[in-house]
């Protein structure tokens, strides 16, 4: 079925705020933007990375190809981006890769150079099995890496993309460990949420995950985000288990200490339906959590709420933003932080269902922030119908890199016209913001310190921007042993990975000589330039020095 596309639709914000819009540029060709009649390409998963190092941002997609009473294949694509074509439009190359045995069922996506050797590589969950599929140079290979069995089982089938599995240095050893929710054991019909540590190259060729047996809990269908919490200079978890059967739902904090993870339940609450997120939405240095969707009370009464819950040195002060049935929402199925309008805060974007003119509807609408406070500006796009069995997935991600996000959906649409039906439809929208973004600034004041007898303490002074405040920016950290890569990845659509520390004690490394860079992350995910030097351990302070970069503090 042909999707009914919207070249250039602008959505303009009312003349009070500033001045944006948004332009459709979706590309209307052939096989997988859009469809032939009677074909639909169904999108499961979407994630954006820079895979090849051209300083544009791609996609990676898994989903199936439906050609309908003949077909069904399942594909896992990589859309290359290759700027705007002809019209304004936007132009794709597509890459397939093989899915080697793996079904575009309830899946997942993540990237992160997982090796060290400066590109993205592409970790895919689907259907009861997992994939590493390593990055050379722009290549991606499928490598035979021993991985858990991922399978998400959410009893309600309208769920979006969660993005599960993450990556991230819980071990402060400088490379990025994975998590995987939504494990699933045969033998004992179970469920598990596995931390595997990266032990790096096993000599052949592969790559070594080990399970860490770390203490979090089971997860069935969950989303997953890290950052500092407590400020102890670590990543802590926040896990948001999403099932109807409430006596599995959860949404939870896990700190992250020397001893191992220890989990608490700061809201009470569960998440029936919807995710959750965290974010400094007020600059206070902090980490806020974000709930969307149908959530059940501490007091066991169901409520269907966009909810911030704002942290301070109380605790958790819980601000409704939005509460539906009310203007126009049915269901709120995700929400997620931008900041749409590059005016340096995290804004909101919630999708859900509407009364349309004669019939449910899907939609997105940002909320922008003003001072911590949030508000509807008239900015509203178009998102899949949430009542249709098919789920949906978006991103925001900078397609032409002017420094502000784009955004991207799929999902299922109703037919105009077509009495009830529904096909698969992905919309591209260009961000056309007047306000102009720059990245931050370089961090400075580097400084080195040992750290017992095999680490080292990494610290900076904050980096300034032209929007966003210095407490609110996040940093990106990076460490090479021997030698950096000639080029560094690009940067992926997300807020920097070590959230907003200043300062980052590793240990448990080799001897030997390491390089490390340090960049700045604004509230639009730009970078800054990275920073840094070399140290080798054991330390010798006096040989410490920055290789070209800026010269790095002794702290005796």
């Amino acid at each position: 079925m042909r999707p009914s596309v919207f070249l250039a639709l602008s959505l303009l914000v009312p003349p009070a705020a500033a001045q944006v819009t948004f332009s459709e540029v979706t590309p209307t060709t052939a096989p997988y933007f859009a469809t032939p009649p009677e074909e639909d390409f169904w999108i499961n998963s979407i994630a954006p990375a820079d895979y090849d190092g051209d300083g544009r941002t791609d996609l990676a997609v898994i989903g199936f190809y439906v050609v309908y009473d003949v077909s069904v294949e399942d594909k896992l694509l990589l859309l290359h981006n290759d700027g705007e074509g002809d019209g304004g439009l936007w132009s794709f190359t597509t890459v397939e890769l093989p899915l080697n045995g793996m079904i575009a069922g309830a899946s997942d996506l993540a990237w992160g150079d997982i090796d060290g050797d400066g590109d993205h590589d592409l970790l895919v969950a689907s259907g009861g099995a997992m994939a590493l599929y390593r990055n050379d140079g722009g290549s991606l290979v499928a490598t035979d890496v021993a991985l858990p069995a991922y399978y998400e089982d959410s009893e309600y089938e309208d769920t979006y993309d969660l993005r599960s599995i993450s990556l991230a240095d819980v071990d402060n050893d400088g490379d990025l460990d994975l998590l995987v929710p939504s494990v699933f054991d045969e033998a004992s019909f179970t469920f598990s949420t596995r931390l595997l540590r990266n032990d790096g190259d096993d000599g052949a060729g592969g790559w070594t995950f080990t399970d860490t047996d770390a203490a979090i809990d089971p997860s069935v269908n969950a989303q997953s985000a890290w950052a500092d919490d407590d400020g102890d200079g670590d990543l802590d978890l926040l896990l948001a288990n999403v099932d109807p059967n409430t006596d599995n739902g959860y949404v939870r904090l896990y700190r992250n200490d020397a001893d191992g993870f220890h989990a608490s339940d700061p809201l009470g609450i569960r998440v029936a339906h919807g995710l959750a997120d965290m974010a400094d939405v007020d600059a206070d240095g902090d980490q806020d959590l974000l709930v969307a969707g149908n959530l059940q009370e501490p007091d066991e009464t169901f409520v269907t709420v966009v909810r911030l819950y704002r942290k301070d040195s109380a605790g958790y002060t819980a601000e409704d933003l939005i509460s539906a049935p009310a203007a126009e929402w049915l269901d709120f199925n995700a929400a997620t932080w931008a900041d749409y309008d590059s005016d340096g805060d995290v804004d909101l974007l919630v999708t859900g269902s509407y009364i349309g003119d004669s019939k449910i509807a899907g939609k997105s609408e940002i909320y922008a922030n003003d001072g911590g406070s949030f508000a509807p500006i008239g900015v509203q796009l178009p998102a899949p119908i949430g009542s249709i069995g098919r789920g949906g997935a978006f991103t925001w991600f900078d397609l032409d890199g002017d420094g502000d996000l784009d955004y991207l959906v799929a999902g299922g649409f109703f037919v105009p016209g077509g009495n009830g039906l529904v096909e698969a439809q992905i919309h591209l929208f260009r961000n056309d913001a007047v306000a102009v973004n720059a990245a931050p600034a370089a961090p400075t004041g580097l400084t080195l310190a040992p750290s017992g007898e095999d680490g080292i303490v990494l610290s900076w002074t904050a980096a300034a921007d032209d929007h966003t405040p210095s407490a609110q920016l996040t940093y990106d950290l990076e460490l090479w042993r021997d030698a950096a890569p000639i080029a560094l990845p690009g940067r992926l659509p997300q807020p920097g990975s070590i959230g907003n520390t200043l300062r980052r004690d590793l240990g448990g490394l080799p001897p030997g000589r390491y390089v490390w860079r340090v960049a700045a992350v604004d509230s639009a995910y730009a970078g800054s330039a990275p920073v840094g030097g070399e140290f080798t351990l054991p330390l010798d302070l006096d040989a410490i020095f920055a290789d070209g970069f800026e010269t790095a503090t002794r702290r005796d």
